[in-house]
């Protein structure tokens, strides 16, 4: 199974689930090789990036796999989070990221 969401906290404590939409995922490309050609992203590459994008700088996160079972949302407010050495920390997208998305600062 593949990382395909990533979990992170809101301000009023609670927990999010971050699903990004696959036809989305699927245009992320990385930067330009020597020829010019764009790279290939791995799956976990595109959530950073979409991490940095969405949520504010400085925000923790973690990528979690498509198989952690979130269907039983009767204590969903009442989920933890305790952070591993898998946990992520969101950062400022680059100039040219901003512009291609009509950001003009990150959050």
């Amino acid at each position: 199974m593949a990382n395909n969401r990533f979990i992170y906290p809101k301000g009023d404590g609670t927990m999010a689930v971050f699903i990004p939409a696959p036809k989305f995922l699927a245009t992320l490309v990385g930067p330009l090789d020597a020829d010019g050609n764009d790279t290939v992203m791995t799956i976990d590459e595109k959530l950073i990036h979409i991490a940095n994008k969405q949520l504010p700088t400085g925000t923790k996160y973690e990528l979690i796999d498509e198989s952690t079972d979130l269907s039983d949302r009767t204590f969903r407010n009442a989920w933890e989070y305790t952070a591993d050495a898998s946990e992520k920390t969101s950062a400022d997208l680059s100039a040219d990221d901003l512009a291609k998305y009509n950001m003009t600062e990150n959050r």
